[in-house]
């Protein structure tokens, strides 16, 4: 991605937009969004490059300031929801090396990860089911908890609002398990005609419509097949995801 300078009012960059503490009473620091560790090793490098000045100009990853309480608090969901996307992908608890290096070495380092998703509660939990030959017991509050941080930022960074309440709507689901209605719902974009609401002026949003390279709920790729996301800001604002082209997220804050 291609860094773009934010023009939003100073005045809503005062508070961190998790916890509402204003910025310049606290410690704080920088954040990505999507985490960091949903994307590729090899991406990641080059977004460090970047950061250090050293990389390439198209190799800049969305980042927000944040307080660094609430930056930290949300490293161990991260994790969890990495061990569990990997454990999906690969249909094991205990991947083989050879065939799934990188969601193995994730999981053999998480082991109290892999004991808490094989205890078994009520019952197997919709966002995995019919994987077998095992059962995955995911804390869906975790996944909640990632999806709607990393929405949070996506807002903050595209269209310079804070969405300091919390959201009226949050979902997620497998892509395959969407009918094809649902997924053309899901997939959809706006169009020129939309935009009778225009994002916050000086917003990286608005430089992308000025130029015409947006559109209302259009996708932006941070890492093709790793992760995309999108944004509707032309009634409520909604925020899409889509996570290693497996699970789908939609997070909605009603105006």
């Amino acid at each position: 991605m291609r860094e773009i300078e934010d023009f939003t009012d100073d005045r809503l960059k005062a508070w961190c937009i998790h916890c509402g503490a204003v910025i310049a009473d606290i410690k704080s620091n920088r954040d990505h969004v999507p985490t960091k560790s949903l994307l590729t090793k090899t991406l990641r490098e080059r977004g460090a490059d970047y950061d250090s000045g050293a990389g390439n100009e198209l190799d800049y990853l969305p980042q927000v300031i944040v307080c660094r309480r609430c930056n930290a608090n949300f490293s161990s969901d991260e994790n969890y929801l990495l061990c569990v996307l990997h454990a999906v992908m690969a249909g094991s608890l205990y991947p083989d090396p050879i065939q799934h290096p990188e969601s193995s070495t994730i999981l053999r380092s998480n082991r109290h990860v892999v004991r808490s998703l094989k205890r078994t509660p009520d019952g197997q939990l919709l966002l995995f089911e019919n994987l077998q030959p095992f059962t995955l017991f995911p804390d869906t509050d975790k996944v909640r908890r990632v999806i709607v941080k990393n929405a949070r930022g996506h807002a903050y960074h595209e269209i310079g609002e804070p969405l300091l309440e919390v959201p009226d709507h949050v979902a997620f689901v497998p892509l395959e398990q969407l009918s094809p209605e649902q997924r053309d719902a899901f997939e959809a974009v706006g169009t020129g005609a939309e935009f009778a609401v225009w994002p916050e002026v000086g917003s990286r949003m608005t430089v992308h419509l000025l130029d015409e390279e947006a559109v209302v709920g259009g996708w932006i790729a941070v890492e093709p097949g790793r992760y995309r996301y999108s944004i509707d800001w032309s009634n409520a604002v909604t925020v899409k995801t889509v996570i290693w082209e497996y699970l789908a997220t939609e997070t909605r804050w009603e105006r």
